[in-house]
């Protein structure tokens, strides 16, 4: 027999796990993110191509990217409605946009050591806390 607090607890841990998903795997809204990788050499640029979808804020930290790095964006398609100069940078489409494509652009110093170094790009509808992340990786190579 079942007692009451056995099926409270039950409940709770489904609803718990209802939202459970990966990082930039979307939701029930359709909201994703997913952000390529790149390579570049000290001294170039790395560029990185963005696809979201129903997306209404886009936003990128300096995850293990140095600060002195300096990070744009660019060829954002349909152009953000408003872009916050904030930490983080952010690109706002007000409506919500179905479908956005665009690239970060990554300068990189010419002193900069070789290795990997990752850029976290974050995406919301911004009329929710629902957030997708999504990681690019920048190769600097000798």
């Amino acid at each position: 027999m079942r007692t009451r607090r056995a099926v409270l607890a039950l409940s709770a841990g489904s609803i718990c796990l209802a939202g459970c998903g990966a990082p930039g795997s979307g939701s029930d809204s359709g909201l994703t993110i997913e952000a390529a990788d790149a390579t570049a050499a000290p001294g170039g640029t790395a560029g990185i191509e963005v696809q979201a979808s129903s997306v209404g804020v886009l936003t990128w930290q300096l995850a293990e990217i140095p600060e002195n790095w300096q990070v744009t964006h660019e060829g954002f398609e349909p152009e953000p409605t408003v872009v916050r100069e904030s930490y983080p940078p952010e690109l706002v489409w007000d409506p919500v946009a179905d479908s956005v494509t665009g690239n970060l652009t990554v300068a990189v110093p010419d002193g900069a050591a070789p290795g990997e170094y990752i850029l976290a790009v974050d995406a919301g509808t911004d009329t929710s806390d629902e957030r997708v992340v999504s990681e690019a990786t920048v190769t600097v190579e000798a």
